[in-house]
C-alpha cells in the first residue's frame, strides 16, 4: 500500500509498504480521510531528538475517517463497509486518573496507537482500540471531511468543559487556528458573551 512518509520538512515521499495484517479482534480500515493535526506539523521540532534514537522517518496522521474493509474474529458490533471514526489514543477508564476525570493523563492513553498512520491508505486497528471504545460508526449524514474533526472538536469540548465556559462569559482564545476557530464556535453556542481571539507568534530560534 502507499503511504506518505515523513523524513524531515523538505522531504515527504510516497513510498510502498505491506498492507497491515489484522489478528483476532482487531479491524483494518481503508483510510477515506485524514486531518492535519498541529502536533503533526511540531514533529519539525521533535524529529532530531527522535534521529539521535534511531527513527529516520515517520507515518503521521491520526485524525482520520474511513470503511471498515476487514475484521478480526471475534470483533462484535461492526460490519464490513461501516464507515468509521478512530481515535487514536484510549483511555482505560479503570485507573486513578481516569476515576477522577483526567483522561489525558492515563498510561493507556500515552501508549496507544493504530497502525501505521492515518497518511496510509491502511490502517490497523488493535484490539485495545476497539475495546476501549476508540472506534465510532458514522451516521450517513456525516461526511468523511467533517468526520477529521471529531478528534479535535472533542479535545475543545474537554477544554471548555473544564473551564465552564457558559452563558454571558467573556472568552479569550489564544490562536486563530482550527482549534481557535472550533472553540470561538463552540463558546458562541453555549452562550459566551463576547470572545475575543489574538494570532500567537512563537520564535522558535
Amino acid at each position: 500500500m502507499k503511504v506518505a512518509r515523513y523524513y524531515n520538512n523538505d522531504d515527504i515521499r510516497l513510498d510502498e509498504i505491506p498492507k497491515p495484517i489484522i489478528e483476532s479482534g482487531e479491524l483494518l480500515v481503508k483510510v477515506k480521510k485524514s486531518g492535519v493535526c498541529g502536533s503533526d506539523v511540531l514533529e519539525y521540532y521533535r524529529f532530531a531528538k527522535m534521529k539521535k534514537l534511531g527513527v529516520d522517518s515517520l507515518i503521521l496522521g491520526h485524525e482520520i475517517a474511513g470503511d471498515i474493509v476487514e475484521i478480526g474474529t471475534g470483533v462484535k458490533g461492526f460490519k464490513i463497509g461501516d464507515r468509521v471514526f478512530v481515535s487514536h489514543h484510549v483511555p482505560c477508564f479503570d485507573c486513578y486518573y481516569c476515576d477522577q476525570g483526567h483522561h489525558t493523563a492515563c498510561d493507556l492513553l500515552h501508549n496507544t496507537n493504530f497502525d501505521p498512520g492515518g497518511f496510509s491508505e491502511y490502517v490497523r486497528i488493535p484490539k485495545v482500540n476497539i475495546e476501549k471504545k476508540g472506534v465510532f460508526v458514522l451516521d450517513n449524514s456525516v461526511s468523511y471531511e467533517h468526520a477529521v474533526f471529531i478528534e479535535p472538536f472533542g479535545c475543545v469540548c474537554r477544554a471548555q468543559r473544564l473551564a465552564n465556559v457558559g452563558k454571558g462569559l467573556t472568552v479569550l482564545i489564544l490562536g486563530s487556528g482550527v482549534s481557535g476557530i472550533l472553540h470561538a464556535q463552540l463558546a458562541k453556542m453555549r452562550g459566551a458573551k463576547r470572545c475575543n481571539k489574538c494570532k500567537v507568534e512563537v520564535n522558535v530560534d
